[in-house]
């Protein structure tokens, strides 16, 4: 029953500048400003300037990610403590080969393992959408503008676009692979890892702290999925919607595991 000596986070509560929200800005900005020197009389020494300037926007929207990461971390943190220093309902602790299976049935959902060009689906897409794109661009650089410098800008734009599009589908099974690897290799750090309940949230050994505040109903999946499920609101700035958490069972715990729904059933929602 006692806390581990080292704590695991949720992905909320984890910063890491390879996400997208992050580095798009900055290849945005990066193809920004070598389509203006390729474009224009301008000289790296010109363009010094500016390039700081933006780069520090850039700078300045990560560091606002990291503090909302920080407080992310530092309230789950408060949460598990509150969470161990209060009443365990119930812990348990996965095999390691039910970890693994369970570990992989997940990766399989995160970058499903398809075979020859299937998985090069989506570049075929976006590439279809560039070549309209680029054939628009060019279109209104031909019958549209007379200027001759323009009519290259809209050519080049049109290339630009065409190779974004088709370099983002191509990307789209890599990062698909990188997130399944990035999970695996977070959730395998733990072999066999401990699950705690407690009242207003669960703690997993891997996979960090969920909390139960919002609770609405308890799933008992026992028989069929060899799982528990909770579901919990959660609240945004537009809307609220509901949210369901799997937990699985372990071998031999399924009695166990019945108690434990029907006392979040009888403790918490029939308050």
């Amino acid at each position: 029953m006692n806390k581990p000596e080292k704590l695991a986070f949720s992905d909320e509560a984890t910063f890491s500048l390879t996400r997208g929200i992050v580095l798009i800005p900055l290849v945005t900005i990066t193809s920004g400003f070598i389509l203006v020197l390729l474009t224009t009389d301008a000289t790296p020494a010109e363009l010094v300037v500016p390039c700081v300037g933006t780069s520090g926007i850039g700078f300045i929207w990560g560091g606002i990610l990291g503090i909302v990461a920080l407080g992310h971390r530092l309230a789950e943190t408060r949460a598990i403590n509150r969470m161990f220093d209060g009443e365990i309902l119930e812990c348990w602790q996965l095999s390691s080969s039910e970890w693994q299976a369970l570990v992989e049935a997940e990766c399989n959902l995160i970058s499903p393992r398809e075979e020859g060009l299937k998985a090069y689906e989506g570049a075929v897409y976006s590439s279809i959408f560039g070549i309209i794109l680029a054939i628009i661009l060019i279109a209104v650089g031909m019958f549209a503008i007379d200027d001759p410098q323009v009519k290259s800008i809209m050519w080049i734009l049109a290339v630009v676009v065409f190779l974004l599009l088709l370099g983002i589908g191509l990307f789209q099974p890599v990062v698909a692979r990188y997130n399944a690897d990035r999970y695996r290799r977070k959730c395998l750090r733990v072999a066999e890892p401990r699950v705690w309940f407690a009242s207003e949230g669960v703690y997993h050994e891997a996979l960090g702290h969920t909390s139960l505040k919002e609770l609405e109903k308890v799933t008992d999946q026992i028989r069929s999925r060899k799982a528990i499920t909770f579901t919990i609101t959660v609240s945004t700035e537009s809307s609220d919607y509901s949210v369901s958490l799997p937990f699985p069972v372990p071998s031999g715990c399924e009695e166990r595991a019945g108690i434990l729904v029907r006392r979040y059933r009888q403790e918490r929602l029939s308050k």
